[in-house]
C-alpha cells in the first residue's frame, strides 16, 4: 500500500501543470460547491508534492476565487486534512484576509497552529501570518505577539520564533526588531524543545542582521539566570553569520 502511494505522488514543479489542477479545483467549487472544491484540492494538489511558491500562488488564486463568506470554511476543511502543503494554502489565505478581518484571521492562525502536531504547521503559518503581519502592521501585531508569548501551546509560541525571523529577514525597520528581541529574550530561559527552536531561530537571525541590537542587550544577555545557554549560543551563531556575510 505504501509503494502504490509513493508511485502515485508527483512532483509538481512548473506553474502550467499547477494551472490545470487549479481550474479543475475552481471548475468543482462553481459547480459542486465548497466540499467538491476542498475534495480536489486534496486530490489534484495535496496528495503529491508541489514546491511552496508554487502552492503559495494556489491559496493567491483560491482566495481570489472563493466567496468571502466560504473562505474560513475552506481553511477550516484543509487544515482538518493535515497535510503539509494545506498549512502553504490556508496561510496564504490568513495572510490575504488580514487587511479586512485581522482578528479573525489570527484567532484562527493560532487555532491551526495550536492544534498542530508536527513542527512544520508552525513554522509555515508563523512565517506567512505572523511574519506578513509584522511587516504590514508591526505596532498592532508586536502587541498580538506579546501576548501569545505567555500562550498555553508551545506550538503557538514556537510559531512567534518563525514568524519574527521571516519579518527581519525581509527588512523589518529596526526600531521594530529592537522591540521584539527584548520579547524573544522573556522565553530566553525555557527547557522547552519546540519553543527553543521557535525563538532561538528569531534570536539568530536578529543577531545576524542587527549585532548592534545584541551590543545593546549584552547585559541581559550575561545574565545567566534569566538567559539560558541554548539562547546565547544561539545569538553567537548568529554574530558568526553576520561577520562571514561581511567578508564574502
Amino acid at each position: 500500500m505504501k509503494l502504490r502511494i509513493i508511485d502515485n505522488m508527483r512532483l509538481i514543479t512548473r506553474k502550467s501543470d499547477v494551472r490545470i489542477r487549479l481550474e479543475e479545483c475552481i471548475l468543482a467549487y462553481d459547480r459542486d460547491g465548497l466540499i467538491a472544491c476542498c475534495d480536489t484540492v486534496y486530490k489534484t494538489l495535496l496528495l503529491h508534492k508541489v514546491k511552496f511558491p508554487l502552492l503559495e500562488f494556489c491559496g493567491t488564486q483560491l482566495y481570489d476565487t472563493l466567496l468571502e463568506i466560504d473562505q474560513i470554511p475552506f481553511c477550516d476543511q484543509i487544515q482538518a486534512l493535515k497535510t503539509e502543503g494545506g498549512n502553504v494554502i490556508l496561510g496564504i489565505m490568513l495572510q490575504k484576509r488580514l487587511e479586512h478581518h485581522y482578528d479573525q484571521s489570527i484567532q484562527r492562525a493560532t487555532q491551526y497552529i495550536a492544534d498542530a502536531d508536527i513542527w512544520y504547521v508552525c513554522d509555515i503559518i508563523g512565517e506567512r501570518v505572523w511574519g506578513v503581519s509584522l511587516l504590514q502592521t508591526p505596532e498592532k501585531t508586536i502587541s498580538v505577539i506579546e501576548k501569545k508569548t505567555h500562550h498555553e501551546s508551545n506550538w503557538v509560541i514556537r510559531s512567534l520564533g518563525a514568524g519574527i525571523h521571516y519579518a527581519i529577514k525581509k527588512g523589518l525597520p529596526k526600531e521594530h526588531v529592537k522591540t521584539l528581541f527584548d520579547l524573544l529574550l522573556t522565553c530566553a530561559n525555557t527547557n522547552d524543545k519546540e519553543i527553543r527552536q521557535g525563538i532561538g531561530w528569531a534570536a539568530k537571525t536578529t543577531a545576524k542582521f542587527h549585532p548592534d541590537i545584541i551590543r545593546f542587550r549584552e547585559s541581559e544577555l550575561n545574565n545567566t539566570q534569566d538567559v539560558a545557554a541554548w539562547f546565547r549560543k544561539k545569538v553567537e551563531i548568529g554574530l558568526q553569520r553576520h561577520q562571514y556575510a561581511k567578508r564574502n
